[in-house]
């Protein structure tokens, strides 16, 4: 089943393409949306859509800063019914916690995951594994960074934005609506703080309203399915690939499972951990040597691989020809297509 954003993903889309020289109408077209269909904030839409209008829009204008643009137009009561929680949630901590448990609810491209590690921790943010898009990406950052730093009464601020794709053009549009450290080409897209941090209090915390809207969300619809094992799976992978720690143990533990209960279930979906483990490394491959500057080297310790032999040796039995090679021939390329299946580059 396909994933689905909220039509407030698109918020003020029309008036900021008109503005960076774009016909809005004609985008939506071509992805296959309809000007009425986003007149309704809680609409839900074909993710895959959104990120090709957000992809489209960013090229026909050559604005590789456009995901950041249109998330400076998102307020924080844009996150829907989610956004009552967080707003009076007692911590940093616990804002955190509360945006990841409730991310499906904000819309279902969201992979969020905070790491915590002695004095330093950080938040990890992407969309699910299957959608590749530095649009889409930049657009979660910002309202990341939104919604944590400047929706909360925290004085707080984290001392890195991280980005995996390469610095962008317009770099000066990232610099004025991000309050601290950039870091472009980096192993992970997230933000990273002292962990001390997170049990800074929130002054508009309130126990009573927080458990109230607890109870609002429970009211809900639950999301239309339950994330798969295999889904639950290959997002974790994505997260423990750069740091060396995708094996079947470390991924069965952060699901909370043994080793054989998750291997039981990836069988019983027709899957096996070597087989997704494989798949997500084609699809960070790809979007590394694609999108960011980092060297072929720097690609084949981000996916896990010991020696670059290792990883070119791989990488030709799964594409058919050296990584290097690759690079050279899908580059330049300013906007990626949105959601390219992982088979589309073999």
């Amino acid at each position: 089943m396909h994933a689905r954003a909220r039509a407030v993903t698109l918020l003020n889309y029309p008036e900021l393409a008109r503005c960076v020289g774009v016909d809005p109408y004609a985008v939506l077209a071509h992805a296959g949306l309809r000007p009425g269909e986003l007149k309704d904030a809680d609409n839900w839409l074909p993710g895959e859509q959104i990120l090709r209008v957000l992809n489209e829009t960013a090229l026909r204008a050559d604005r590789d800063d456009f995901g950041v643009l249109l998330g400076e137009h998102r307020s924080f009561a844009s996150l829907g019914p989610v956004s009552l929680l967080l707003k009076h949630e007692l911590t940093l901590r616990t804002i955190i916690n509360s945006m990841i448990a409730y991310r499906r609810l904000i819309n279902e491209l969201l992979l969020l995951r905070l790491e915590e590690n002695g004095r330093a921790s950080r938040l990890v943010w992407g969309l699910i594994p299957g959608l590749r898009s530095s649009q889409g990406v930049n657009l979660l950052a910002t309202m990341a960074y939104r919604v944590i730093v400047q929706g909360t009464a925290i004085p707080w601020r984290p001392d890195c934005i991280h980005f995996r794709h390469r610095t962008p053009r317009q770099s000066a549009t990232f610099a004025r609506l991000f309050d601290c450290r950039l870091e472009f080409d980096s192993s992970f897209d997230g933000m990273s703080f002292r962990s001390s941090s997170l049990a800074l209090r929130n002054a508009s915390a309130d126990r009573e309203l927080a458990a109230h809207a607890r109870r609002l969300l429970s009211l809900i619809p639950a999301v239309r399915h339950e994330e798969t094992t295999i889904e639950r799976a290959r997002g974790t992978i994505s997260l423990l690939l750069e740091s060396g720690r995708a094996d079947a143990a470390n991924v069965a533990r952060c699901l909370g499972m043994s080793v054989r209960t998750f291997q039981r279930r990836l069988s019983y979906e027709g899957q096996t951990f070597s087989g997704l483990l494989n798949e997500c490394r084609r699809e960070l491959s790809l979007r590394y040597l694609a999108h960011s500057d980092q060297s072929v080297t720097a690609v084949a310790e981000l996916t896990g691989y010991s020696t670059l032999s290792a990883f070119s040796h791989w990488f030709v039995s799964e594409f058919r020809m050296p990584p290097g090679k690759w690079r050279k021939a899908n580059l330049p390329r300013s906007v990626e297509p949105a959601a390219q299946t992982l088979r589309a580059h073999a």
